[in-house]
């Protein structure tokens, strides 16, 4: 194992340390009831909001930096196939997209900001699970030669995993908001209380339950990168951009990660 591979490894690790953390704290102060609550009620209340953001920030940046790597991994086997240099990129953007989602829902709460939140959640949410399957079809494309038939199935049940608690999430959520506002009404900060003798709690139980299985899908996702992260190289080329053609040809290459 290099250190590229712990790139994903690292991402992955930030992730569950956001969700689990700020769950353990939010449940042992009292912010929310223990059953199952959406990950964002967990990090809405200080301190687990601080927790929260700064590990759900970090995980933003391994993310940003594991696709990056794997969109030039791509691209270095990519011989002329215009189809799959496009879906590659693509990929990349529609990823990126999802990790500044990330980067909103971990620095503006749903209590606070909610017009901010929960775009950005959605973005997140949605946008990685389309890059899910962008990168399960292009394992597909690469398969066996390049890539493991074993992995792009795989990733293929992780993405519909993903999308499938993505639907539930949302209709299970709106039932849940439509019945729940019977008894919070515009106190948001007051759901984070939802309890089992509330209107509307076996849907909001189903919405959340379902946000933890995406949230699950996303980390299984980006640990399957490992396999392929372990057999890159990175290399710094350094080339004087005045010297003359000759002296170019004979540039100093010098490893970065190894």
């Amino acid at each position: 194992m290099n250190v590229i591979s712990l790139i994903p490894i690292l991402g992955s690790a930030f992730a569950a340390l956001a969700f689990l953390t700020a769950y353990i704290v939010a449940v042992f102060r009292g912010d929310v009831y223990p059953w199952w609550p959406y990950i964002s009620d967990t990090g809405t209340t200080i301190p687990e909001s601080c927790i929260f953001g700064e590990l759900l920030t970090l995980t933003a940046v391994f993310a940003s930096i594991a696709m990056v790597i794997r969109y030039k991994w791509v691209e270095s086997f990519n011989h002329g196939m215009k189809l799959l240099q496009n879906l590659n990129l693509a990929a990349l953007v529609t990823g990126l997209i999802s990790c500044v989602g990330m980067t909103m829902v971990a620095n503006f709460e749903e209590t606070s900001i909610r017009a901010v939140h929960f775009p950005s959640s959605a973005a997140t949410f949605g946008m990685g699970i389309v890059y899910n399957f962008m990168h399960t079809e292009i394992t597909r494309r690469m398969s066996p030669k390049y890539s493991s038939t074993c992995v792009w199935i795989y990733r293929l049940i992780i993405s519909m995993m993903g999308l499938l608690s993505f639907g539930l999430l949302y209709g299970f959520g709106v039932g849940a908001e439509t019945k729940g506002k019977k008894w919070y009404g515009n106190d948001t900060a007051k759901k984070l209380e939802w309890n089992p003798e509330d209107p509307g709690w076996g849907l909001h139980l189903a919405s959340a339950v379902s946000e933890w299985i995406i949230g699950l899908s996303v980390i299984l996702f980006f640990l399957t990168f490992t396999f392929e992260f372990g057999k890159i190289k990175l290399r710094l080329v350094a080339e004087a951009v005045n010297s003359p053609p000759a002296q170019r040809e004979a540039n100093e290459t010098t490893p970065l990660i190894t």
